[in-house]
């Protein structure tokens, strides 16, 4: 029998009346307004407690009553952000206030990278100065670090399609580059990107569909990881946290090796590299851009290793292998019910679920020890410290009578 997740109805905190003993001075001055730390007034380890028992909640309303016990993976919990997305309005930069979509000028953001924010804001300071000026028409701006904070990459958006965007916007790119990279030599490469125009969709869908129109310098960064080295396509997801995601991937990797392994929802391939180095034949599929492309570079050399262009659901759906492990990484919106009983049917040995989302997490694990797996393993990976997201590995083994 399936257990709906019980979800408590959003509550809007009026007051303070009295302050819990453990309560601690926020770090960010715009604690409290802005919409991306929600726990910075709490002590860290007390932090870590109480997103245990969320998980332990959460998995116990999905109707999972016997939980492994959870192993806890922390880190240095502030300036731990790789990639930070700012707002721009007019000449300021910012977040949204928490709660709405109304802009909130910063000038600080503790948890991220010390590089990225010392570099928005002397942007900022630069147009303020009138010594620069933002391409017109863009409305936001990523930047993206290594570990190491050796090189950046910056990308900025606006909500125009393509043949709405400034002829003067490229050259000010350009040029704002240009004059960044003189303070900032870290600066590698800076895209534009506008809004596909493809009418048949929603303003909305067009918006995420996006196009790069203008460059600067290179497209890529190399990330160090576990040993090993990736190129970072602008764009491309990748995990955030600076400090955690070497120890992420030798959770999911640790002893394992075999005949063949399923990597799905593989990004650039962060698992995929590693795990081609520990078993004879394996798939990983990926269905976004520019993720596949730097998919396809990093397995290059692995002659065994191939890349399913294709969604996980009809990547299983046409599988008619079996493979000793499945690595699976999904969007908060987690596995899809056909998928999940394509790979019922397909009975893999074990399966490693990292995940975003402890509600989506909560569903799919039910599904997968309803269809004859135990739940073997649970690490919380604590990848967003001051916040109350959480990162979670799961591993599922077949039972065998």
């Amino acid at each position: 029998m399936r257990h709906a997740t019980q979800v408590a109805p959003e509550q809007t905190l009026l007051a303070i009346t009295e302050a819990m003993p453990q309560r601690i001075a926020a770090r960010c001055q715009h604690f409290g307004q802005c919409g991306g730390c929600q726990l910075q007034d709490i002590p860290y380890e007390d932090q870590l407690i109480a997103k245990q028992t969320m998980l332990l909640d959460v998995l116990h309303a999905a109707g999972i009553a016997s939980v492994p016990a959870i192993e806890v993976h922390s880190a240095e919990p502030w300036s731990y952000r790789n990639r930070i997305r700012l707002r721009i309005h007019d000449e300021n930069i910012g977040y949204s206030r928490r709660g709405s979509n109304v802009f909130l000028p910063i000038d600080e953001c503790p948890i991220a990278s010390p590089l990225l924010i010392r570099m928005a804001l002397r942007m900022r300071a630069l147009v303020h100065e009138g010594k620069l000026q933002w391409p017109e028409g863009v409305v936001a701006m990523e930047l993206f670090t290594d570990s190491e904070e050796r090189g950046v990459q910056l990308s900025m958006h606006t909500d125009a399609v393509v043949t709405e965007v400034s002829r003067n916007a490229p050259a000010q790119l350009r040029l704002l580059c240009d004059t960044v990279r003189h303070e900032f030599p870290q600066l590698l490469g800076g895209g534009l990107s506008a809004a596909a125009p493809d009418k048949t969709q929603s303003k909305r869908v067009q918006t995420t569909q996006r196009i790069e129109i203008a460059r600067w310098g290179e497209s890529q960064l190399t990330y160090h990881v576990a040993g090993n080295a990736y190129r970072i396509t602008r764009n491309a997801f990748f995990q955030v946290n600076r400090f955690l995601t070497s120890e992420m991937v030798n959770v999911v990797v640790d002893h394992r090796s075999g005949r063949l392994v399923f990597d799905l929802f593989a990004g650039a391939g962060l698992f995929s590299v590693p795990l081609a180095m520990r078993f004879d034949q394996g798939t990983s599929v990926e269905i976004g851009e520019p993720a596949v492309s730097d998919l396809t570079l990093h397995l290059a050399a692995f002659e065994q290793q191939r890349v399913a262009h294709a969604t996980v659901q009809d990547f299983l759906a046409r599988a008619s292998v079996t493979p000793d492990l499945v690595v699976m990484d999904p969007p908060r919106a987690g596995v899809s019910m056909p998928a999940l009983r394509s790979l019922l049917k397909m009975l893999p040995g074990e399966i490693v679920y990292v995940s975003c989302d402890v509600g989506t997490f909560a569903r799919d694990a039910q599904t997968l020890l309803e269809g004859g797996y135990t739940f073997a393993e649970l690490h919380l990976l604590d990848l967003f410290p001051q916040t109350f997201h959480t990162e979670t590995i799961a591993v599922f083994r077949r039972e065998t009578v």
